[in-house]
């Protein structure tokens, strides 16, 4: 009996030393990451390095008194800033670092975050930087901001359904918000939602004021729904600069295919000699197909259903 109650005084005693609030499953990242930044500012220096110190030393639960005290004294010092989140990054308490950013409430015009959220794209420190902009998006004044970094952040990573949440979110307030319809018609194109896409570029034509390259959205809907006349319309109708582009024109092409026995491609080839400027590598033999004879007559034999 005497043995089990020193036990439990032992385990109790080592459990406290080390802070018993959190867990310490994620010991050996916090002990060996290399990620925790030196203090720029002369006044934070100390109290950086003991909050890096008592966080490498798994005293968390004084590590997190340290590092409020040095945000507290230091609110313009991005290494601390950094340091701390950091911190709960490696802990898994996303959490208690989002209710602390909430309780601080920056401005929208803080300088100091907007360098923090540079640091950390610069760093390559994503998936802190989701965790970031997710504690902003509970501030007023970084709503919108933060739907629309995290909503490409996920539509870059291919994760559409994450993409598609933030921007709806976005429309919800502003239901013509330029940047979130062009994302969503950019998912549908992944769905192959076709209908949706066309209800898409339909708002897109109607909200677009600093970007008019909407059209290849109207091509593809039309082409993929076998409305091959109107989707031509649309490709004859876009922008220069919208025709250099290689998804234009393959769509351009692709319905001139369907429409035409032999099809000429003198509308196309300008822009296709554009897009080769700019590296694009496919030659034109291959690209436009009836302009070999080997193409022809494939391509006569496929209109006449023998291959």
């Amino acid at each position: 009996m005497k043995f089990l109650i020193f036990y439990i005084l032992f385990i109790s005693q080592i459990l406290f030393s080390f802070g018993c609030r959190y867990s310490i499953a994620k010991q050996d990242e916090l002990e060996s990451d290399t990620l925790f930044l030196e203090a720029v500012s002369s006044n934070a220096t100390d109290c950086n390095a003991e909050g890096i110190r008592l966080s490498k030393s798994i005293q968390l639960d004084q590590a997190e008194v340290v590092w409020d005290k040095c945000i507290q004294t230091n609110p313009n010092e991005v290494g601390v800033h950094l340091n701390r989140l950091r911190f709960y990054f490696l802990l898994d308490e996303y959490e208690s670092f989002k209710q602390k950013v909430s309780k601080e409430a920056p401005s929208r015009s803080s300088v100091t975050y907007t360098n923090i959220l540079k640091e950390l794209e610069i760093r390559l420190r994503n998936e802190e930087r989701v965790i970031l902009l997710d504690a902003l998006s509970r501030v007023k004044g970084w709503e919108l901001y933060s739907y629309e970094e995290l909503a490409n952040y996920y539509l870059q990573t291919g994760n559409f359904a994450y993409a598609e949440g933030y921007f709806n979110q976005i429309l919800e307030v502003v239901p013509f918000h330029e940047n979130a319809l062009y994302g969503m018609a950019d998912i549908q194109v992944q769905k192959s939602n076709w209908y949706g896409l066309l209800d898409y570029a339909k708002s897109l034509e109607v909200a677009a004021k600093k970007n008019k390259e909407f059209h290849f959205y109207f091509v593809k809907a039309n082409y993929e729904l076998g409305r091959y006349e109107l989707a031509l319309k649309w490709a004859e109708s876009a922008t220069a600069e919208e025709k250099t582009q290689i998804g234009f024109l393959e769509v351009w092409r692709d319905t001139l295919l369907v429409l035409k026995d032999s099809p000429r491609w003198e509308g196309l080839l300008p822009y296709y000699r554009k897009a080769v400027e700019k590296g694009y590598a496919v030659p034109e033999s291959t690209f436009f197909p009836t302009l070999s004879k080997e193409g022809k007559d494939v391509r006569k034999a496929s209109r006449s259903g023998r291959t």
